[in-house]
């Protein structure tokens, strides 16, 4: 497949977490240099489409913040193709080795936080650092029994509970609207984000009414991240109430009748008051202290 249709494909993507979609860039990078010669400017053109379609993912405005910084220095310089593009690769290698490794060093210290054995937990849409943490507890023995939502409106919480049963892990596939039916069987909810802010955290839509119901029925509601998506503002502060372009209304419903028009959207806004605590690699956060 070539590079333009590998960018087409990403940002058509509605099942992936950020870690995945970011996963998927880097293969096309790599697509990219494996078929032509370098030119920096159409390359920088293609990847800003992905960052114009995923606004509120910070992991992708990290990776590619970076990358095009690199694609500067190259264009100030005179290298041949393949110094350019061995540049380019040892980048990219040293930016997974480093990530990769602060993902599991945030599930290394939530687990040695929390106590997974024998526990029922709550998990929401599909996150890499999710399957991360299940991965981690799974080479400690570890199994939890897990209550994984379904996730609409395109269902991606059938990729995350595949995964976790391929792991060992008992699941039990819910609708997320029926959460209020099941909290009093799990005993904390567990998610990922695409945004960490002073004030709260940005994830996939239903993740605000889950933490809703956790306080309500006073049961820990924790959220683990890396800390490339920490962001030093509040979220309130931002201008645009709407952070990410409208889903495909198609999902909720194709050829409505004319007075009727669907509104989707992927991601939404949930305040740390909600949250029990937040782990980092290199640091976790105990909310529940004023």
């Amino acid at each position: 497949m070539s590079f333009e249709l590998k960018i087409r494909e990403l940002i058509s993507d509605n099942y992936s977490g950020s870690a995945a979609i970011l996963e998927k860039i880097i293969k096309s990078i790599h697509t990219y240099l494996n078929g032509q010669d370098l030119n920096t400017e159409y390359l920088r053109e293609n990847l800003l489409k992905v960052t114009t379609h995923f606004p509120d993912l910070a992991v992708l405005h990290h990776f590619l913040q970076q990358f095009f910084d690199l694609l500067d220095e190259l264009e100030s310089k005179s290298l041949s193709h393949e110094r350019a593009v061995k540049k380019i690769e040892h980048f990219i290698d040293d930016y997974n080795h480093e990530w990769n490794e602060s993902i599991g060093k945030a599930a290394e210290k939530m687990e040695r936080i929390i106590h997974f054995q024998g526990k029922r937990v709550l998990l929401h849409s599909n996150s890499s650092t999710i399957h991360v943490l299940f991965e981690h507890l799974a080479n400690h023995n570890i199994f939890p029994s897990v209550y994984q939502t379904m996730s609409g409106p395109v269902f991606e919480g059938k990729l995350q509970a595949r995964a976790l049963s391929d792991l060992g892990c008992k699941v039990h596939f819910i609708n997320e609207a029926a959460i209020g039916r099941f909290i009093s069987e799990i005993d904390f909810a567990v998610v990922g984000a695409d945004n960490v802010f002073t004030d709260g955290f940005t994830n996939k839509i239903g993740t605000y009414p889950i933490a809703l119901v956790c306080r309500e029925a006073a049961k820990p509601f924790y959220v683990i991240s890396d800390s490339r998506k920490r962001s030093p503002i509040d979220f309130s502060t931002r201008t645009n109430a709407i952070f990410e372009p409208q889903a495909p209304k198609s999902e909720l419903w194709t050829n409505p009748p004319g007075a009727i028009t669907p509104v989707n959207y992927y991601f939404e806004f949930t305040p740390k008051e909600l949250v029990t605590a937040c782990f980092f690699e290199d640091a976790w956060w105990d909310l529940t202290k004023k």
